[in-house]
């Protein structure tokens, strides 16, 4: 019997191939499935990162914002958007405001959209300015600086005075940023403003002089209250952020310190995240604490009283809205 050892060996080499081929193929689907259990654990990290920044958001730089949910509004392999949905309590009416949006990869988390800095434009023939919502135009309330008045310039915005306006908007309630001429306590601030008056938020002001109202527009420091315009003072549970209140101080102080050491911001020279850890440092305790404005909301013929006040320094309006016959405003 002959043996063709030419075939022989091509069927031996071809054997190989296979099972070379087949080993490669292995090789190949256990690395893919490696490979994407990882950036699914990596993006799944990210998310958690990404709702992080939200909550410090939520907590420390949304006047008169609250967030009713964090959800993936859009959700590819490598790049996905962490949205939430958010409001404005406007003495009981809650109106729909811009939503905060925040972009994520395998390898950065940061603000999505490119909306969240807001646009400023004259807003009449003086130099009196407003600053609206990229998204949406809708006008945002403007805190001015008294401590920055020394050495303000000539060309800088004129400080406000809005609330006398709402005079003629009858059937309405708004919001109003006041800034007090002195920073007040807690307890000064709640035996000012009158009863016919929500408080919706608390500022924390700037401990640097240096820093025009343009300047810090977006990007300004405070704490939002509770339904009745109030904030607590109760130790923190725990460091999680997802254990926070947005109305209790030490949560606030937490979330100062914690974006102090994750975010920056600098404008001429100072960063808002490091001055406001300068105050808080300052003012670790509700009791101890001052605040150089808030946000009240109301219905506006209460509101127009405010620029009468002797404690005010400025006034500035945001949004409002109709009263309707079938909701009762809050105060």
């Amino acid at each position: 019997m002959t043996v063709n050892f030419d075939n022989v060996i091509k069927r031996e080499k071809r054997k190989q191939r296979l099972v070379t081929s087949g080993i490669l193929l292995v090789a190949v689907v256990l690395i893919l499935g490696v490979g994407v259990t990882a950036v699914k654990q990596r993006m799944a990290s990210q998310y958690r990162a990404a709702q992080k920044v939200a909550m410090i958001t939520d907590m420390i730089e949304s006047p008169n914002v609250t967030s009713t949910s964090h959800y993936l509004a859009e959700s590819g392999i490598f790049n996905r958007r962490l949205k939430s949905d958010r409001f404005k309590n406007i003495d009981g009416y809650l109106v729909k405001t811009a939503p905060l949006e925040i972009n994520f990869s395998l390898f950065s988390v940061g603000y999505g959209g490119g909306t969240q800095l807001p646009i400023t434009v004259p807003i009449s023939k003086t130099k009196t300015i407003g600053a609206f919502n990229r998204e949406n135009g809708e006008k945002l309330p403007l805190f001015f600086n008294p401590k920055h008045e020394a050495i303000k310039k000539a060309n800088e915005a004129d400080t406000t005075h809005e609330s006398q306006t709402l005079a003629d908007l009858q059937k309405h309630v708004a919001e109003v940023a006041i800034s007090f001429k002195e920073p007040m306590t807690y307890a000064e601030i709640q035996a000012k403003i009158p009863d016919n008056l929500l408080i919706n938020w608390y500022w924390l002001g700037m401990a640097s002089n240096k820093l025009s109202v343009t300047e810090t527009i977006g990007k300004v420091i405070g704490i939002n209250a509770n339904e009745i315009g109030q904030l607590t003072d109760t130790p923190g549970k725990s460091g999680r952020a997802t254990d926070w209140t947005k109305h209790n101080y030490p949560d606030f102080v937490a979330a100062v310190k914690k974006a102090a050491a994750t975010r920056k911001f600098n404008s001429s020279g100072i960063d808002i995240y490091q001055d406001a850890l300068q105050q808080i440092k300052t003012y670790p305790t509700l009791k101890q604490a001052k605040f150089s404005g808030i946000i009240v909301s109301g219905q506006t013929e209460n509101l127009a009283q405010l620029d009468s006040q002797a404690y005010i320094y400025a006034t500035n309006v945001g949004l409002d809205a109709e009263i309707l016959p079938y909701i009762a405003p809050t105060k």
